[in-house]
């Protein structure tokens, strides 16, 4: 039988979930098709995480638009009840052309066990996103946080519009939503969001990294890993982040401890394993991007009933 929680439980419950960021991956991936507005509603109302992670493109005609990947996928795209044959890159299609598109079935080598399909689901434009969100809060009463990833490639520069456009549209929709106090930029591409801060020193922004990209200076933005004695935590403070978001495997306790005390939030992606997340937690992270942010909830919970025993 389950024990009776006391006062004491119910508080660490609480505190342990408002101070802990549960940042669900792309809405929430493992339970319905990634960045559609069906994964966001889920995420806040049914999960309450406390951020939505998602994808930014923008299409021919300047529209932002929620996607991951920088060209229509042929793992998760069909057109008239097929799957498409080919990548379709976003910056190619105007808003109304991607809306031909359905991105609510996924084929069976992108697999996902849990995921619910909705068949007939769109991409979302960026703002329709941000006004899901003002009216979750608005009629809630509770705040959340959008975590926007710019998908921009220094490698790849002729797939998508430059990081500057990537910026400029993102500001503007937080302007006009007022989500200054709601919206973090994230990138892999540090340009990214050296250039945020600059346009606007106030926004929050997020440093994502894994080994393949430190190790490849195209995407630091011009900063050189020599320059800060190979220190990963002073690196990622010198591009102005509030938050470093590794990849979870890719990091130490020591890394974690050195980024904290640079006053840095640890927030490490994508993490699934139960396991794993357990280990994070009790590494002492800030918050964990998952593709499960309901398992995600419930070891939180569990571990604060633990706690006070």
């Amino acid at each position: 039988m389950l024990k009776k929680l006391t006062i004491c439980s119910v508080l660490l419950i609480a505190i342990t979930l408002f101070s802990f960021d549960v940042q669900g991956h792309r809405g929430c991936r493992g339970l319905r098709p990634e960045n559609t507005i069906e994964a966001f509603e889920i995420a806040l109302e049914e999960i309450g995480v406390t951020t939505l992670e998602l994808d930014m493109g923008i299409t021919k005609d300047g529209i932002p638009v929620v996607i991951h990947d920088r060209y229509l996928n042929p793992q998760k795209v069909r057109k008239n009840g097929n799957f498409i044959d080919k990548k379709i890159f976003i910056k190619d299609l105007t808003y109304d052309e991607l809306l031909e598109y359905d991105v609510g079935v996924m084929r069976k080598d992108y697999y996902w066990p849990y995921q619910v399909p909705v068949p007939g689901a769109k991409i979302p434009k960026l703002e329709e996103v941000f006004k899901l969100a003002k009216d979750y809060m608005e009629k809630t009463g509770r705040k959340i946080w959008l975590n926007v990833e710019t998908k921009v490639s220094p490698l790849s520069p002729e797939e998508t519009a430059p990081p500057e456009i990537f910026v400029d549209k993102l500001l503007a929709l937080v302007e006009k939503y007022n989500l200054q106090d709601n919206v973090i930029i994230q990138s892999f591409y540090w340009k990214t969001i050296m250039l945020a801060k600059e346009k606007n020193p106030e926004i929050k922004t997020a440093a994502l990294l894994s080994i393949a990209t430190l190790s490849n200076s195209k995407w630091l933005g011009g900063l050189k890993s020599m320059k800060f004695g190979f220190n990963v935590a002073k690196l990622v403070k010198a591009t102005g982040a509030d938050i470093f978001s590794p990849k979870y495997t890719d990091f130490s306790g020591k890394v974690l401890k050195e980024a904290q005390e640079l006053g840095l939030k640890v927030i490490p992606w994508t993490v699934n394993d139960p396991c794993d997340i357990l280990k994070l937690i009790d590494m002492g992270v800030d918050g964990i991007i998952t593709d499960y942010p309901n398992i995600l909830k419930a070891i939180l919970i569990a571990k604060g009933v633990e706690s006070c025993q």
